[in-house]
């Protein structure tokens, strides 16, 4: 089969793995070229592939689990190094995002993915951005070398109890194999900073819905992930259904839940908010309708209105319609006058209708 083929192949495959909220609202005709929103606006311009969507694993969930009938197909590094070069050359990608399905084992597996890496650096001369993704299990020397090459890497933990991930990928252990080689990831990490040499980003991601997980369960740890291990990013995928796998009959999650769970990161991430801080329901879930932020404010009721003129920058954060953009200009604003009314803030896109419940001058 020719390269072209392969990578009609492995390029579709690999949308199952999340590099950006939405990341595949708009693809193009050219096998293995996606472009993925960066902060909802920029976009960034990716050969997004998996090396091979052969897999070890049963996941219940997983287009390419081990025993589901498809089209299977594996790229030598060369292969997709040429492939990548090929698209880079004619100006059609920025960057690339390299995944694979796990055959033979982790540590087989990276070493093809490391040599795809190595053929483009040394062959190609290519130093531009280049993601690779991590499999549970991977053994130190190819986390090592991993971290050297790679701009960013993301190591997939998709459930948030073991239990959950038990249901959900039998072959599969949080502790053993995410933590574990999170773990290492970390120490790795660490001791490039300390030789004072450039370090790779780290991102995860869950999916949402394909388990019995909550709300709260997927919270908690990702604020774990945040505070302890310096996670760049957190992904969340929802659940959809694929067929002649187990879980083919489960119901798709709701896109609301996923968009939920954003809102909610990015309040722990820029607005300093805790778990304990997010409105749940009783369940453990965060409500479908309305923002986090929002129901939080019409929660707190003692805390409102704040003070313009005198509110921090963080107290300024928990006001609905205020975000890390507008509290800085606010601030900006008062310290060369003082706010006497929020129409002197209409020039300065603001919703100042919503503001006004919340704040005073």
């Amino acid at each position: 089969m020719d390269l072209y083929k392969k990578i009609s192949i492995l390029g579709p495959s690999a949308k199952f793995d999340t590099c950006g909220p939405k990341d595949f609202g708009k693809t193009t005709n050219i096998p293995g070229v996606y472009h993925a929103k960066v902060g909802g606006k920029h976009i960034c311009r990716l050969f997004k592939v998996l090396q091979s969507n052969t897999c070890l694993n049963n996941c219940n969930y997983c287009a390419f689990r081990r025993d589901r009938d498809c089209p299977r197909m594996t790229a030598t590094p060369d292969e997709m190094a040429k492939a990548f070069i090929s698209a880079h050359s004619r100006r059609l990608v920025d960057g690339m995002f390299l995944s694979s399905g796990i055959v033979a084992s982790p540590e087989i597996t990276m070493s093809r993915m490391l040599d795809t890496a190595h053929i483009l650096r040394d062959k190609y001369k290519y130093h531009g951005y280049l993601h690779l993704k991590l499999m549970p299990g991977t053994p130190q020397n190819c986390i090592e070398e991993t971290i050297k090459l790679a701009n960013r890497i993301s190591l997939n933990i998709e459930s948030p109890t073991q239990e959950d991930l038990a249901s959900l990928s039998p072959d599969k252990d949080l502790k053993e194999g995410f933590f574990k080689t999170l773990f290492t990831i970390r120490k790795a990490i660490k001791n490039q900073k300390l030789k004072g040499q450039r370090t790779p980003s780290l991102t995860t991601q869950f999916v949402v819905g394909a388990g019995s997980e909550k709300d709260l369960d997927i919270i908690k740890v990702t604020n774990l992930l945040y505070q302890s291990f310096g996670m760049k990013r957190v992904f969340y995928s929802a659940f959809r259904p694929v067929s002649q796998t187990p879980l083919s009959q489960k119901p798709a999650a709701s896109l609301t839940r996923e968009h939920r769970l954003y809102q909610a990161d990015f309040l722990m991430r820029f607005y300093r908010f805790t778990p304990q801080d997010l409105p749940l329901t009783k369940d453990g879930y965060l409500p479908h309708v309305g923002d986090p932020k929002t129901i939080w404010a019409q929660n707190h009721p003692d805390f409102f209105p704040i003070n313009l003129n005198k509110a921090s920058y963080w107290d300024l954060l928990k006001v609905p319609g205020i975000g890390p953009t507008s509290a800085k200009k606010i601030i900006q604003k008062r310290s060369k006058t003082k706010i006497y009314s929020l129409s002197q803030l209409k020039n300065q896109r603001m919703q100042t209708k919503k503001l006004s419940t919340y704040v005073s001058c």
